[in-house]
Formats: C-alpha cells, structure tokens, sequence
C-alpha cells in the first residue's frame, strides 16, 4: 500500500468512527502529522492509526 492510500483509509476511519464528512476528518488528520508519520513508520494499520489520532485529538 502506498502512503497515499494508507492515509486516505485512516480518513475514512476518522470519518466513520466520528460520523462526519471526509473533509471534516481530514482536518482532524491533517492537524496530527507526528501521528501520521509515526504510525506509517511503525508500519501500523488505518484503523490502529486513526484510534491513535481520535485519542490525541481528544486530549488522552
């Protein structure tokens, strides 16, 4: 999988685990970028990715 597509499922995640547009949960990812690049580094999945940023997001 390239990077590209990986971040577009972590999107997609963010997107429904909060139930809001896809634009709406790019921000949310887009805001996180330490995240992003950790988790692609680790090799760490969509889901495991977004559920790493919905926490940050949310202050745990």
């Amino acid at each position: 999988m390239k990077y590209f597509e990986w971040e577009g499922a972590v999107t997609q995640a963010v997107a429904d685990a909060l139930q809001v547009s896809r634009s709406d949960a790019s921000g949310i990812v887009e805001a996180q970028p330490f995240y992003m690049q950790q988790s692609w580094g680790k090799g760490m999945d969509a889901l495991q990715t977004a559920a790493k940023i919905l926490a940050a997001a949310q202050g745990e």
